[in-house]
């Protein structure tokens, strides 16, 4: 499963690698192990935490939670491992 900002580069990584490629809105609903933000930060927020499904985020963006003080907390609420980059 895989997005990307620019829509078309999703879909052809996906075709070479034989993944699922889907919207950059649609990717907090998916049901997956891990969500791996990478180069687009702040990408947990107050519109994506609660659609999360994942069980890990572990990723190479920067600033992966908006509100770290406040999203962190949340995702241990939620039972999810957060790996921030340093």
């Amino acid at each position: 499963m895989l997005t990307d900002y620019y829509e078309e580069r999703a879909y052809e990584a996906a075709s070479r690698f034989g993944a699922r490629a889907v919207g950059l809105d649609e990717i907090y609903d998916q049901d997956v192990d891990i969500y791996s933000p990478c180069a687009l930060g702040a990408t947990i927020n107050d519109d994506t935490i609660g659609h999360l499904k994942c069980r890990v985020i572990a990723g190479s963006a920067n600033n992966q939670l908006e509100k770290e003080n406040e999203h962190g907390p949340e995702l241990v609420r939620r039972g999810i491992v957060y790996a921030p980059i340093f």
